[in-house]
């Protein structure tokens, strides 16, 4: 956090494992003094405008309160919850385009709604700053798959990697090693 003033752009789901994530940020940040706490910490999280409303209204509840511990207690966390654009909304590719509903072998839903408008706040983060740090909660233990990826875009020598997509964005994965029962731990 201390070694470069590249913003962090926290992905929150509202799971277990971006809850830890982001908890071990909060918890790393709030300990330093507050001179120290100068870099912006974003937290976002991506609404499909097709969550149930408890899931909707976890989501609104849990970033307001964010927010407001952060502004009284001193920390530079700023939430923000993002949006698809109406043109890839899910009822303009279901009804108006006519796309089948999502399923295991047709997922188009989750890349336009979720990660596409999570993509855009960083691009933006990114032309404002020069380069961003995700912070992911991601695990190596989560599938076989997700643990090549991450391997794959490893920067050697480097806690960070290479985001996939994104230039000038990078990833932090604090709880990459952890097996399941850390993270409920």
């Amino acid at each position: 956090y201390q070694s470069d003033a590249r913003p962090w752009v926290v992905g929150y789901s509202g799971g277990k494992d971006s809850t830890t994530a982001l908890q071990l940020i909060w918890t790393a940040i709030a300990g330093l003094p507050a001179a120290k706490r100068k870099k912006k910490v974003y937290v976002i999280s991506s609404d499909t405008l097709v969550e149930t409303p408890v899931v909707s209204n976890y989501i609104d509840k849990t970033l307001e309160r964010i927010e407001q511990t952060a502004t009284e207690i001193g920390l530079p966390f700023k939430t923000q919850k993002v949006v698809p654009e109406i043109d890839k909304s899910f009822w303009v590719n279901l009804i108006g385009r006519g796309y089948p509903a999502p399923s295991r072998r047709f997922r188009w839903c989750t890349e336009r709604l979720k990660i596409d408008p999570a993509n855009e706040f960083i691009k933006n983060r990114v032309t404002e700053f020069g380069e961003v740090i995700m912070v992911l909660g991601v695990r190596e233990q989560e599938s076989a798959t997700r643990s090549q990826v991450m391997a794959m875009h490893r920067i050697e020598g480097s806690k960070l990697s290479r985001h996939s997509s994104l230039l000038n964005a990078f990833v932090y994965a604090p709880i990459a090693s952890f097996s399941t029962d850390d993270v409920w731990t």
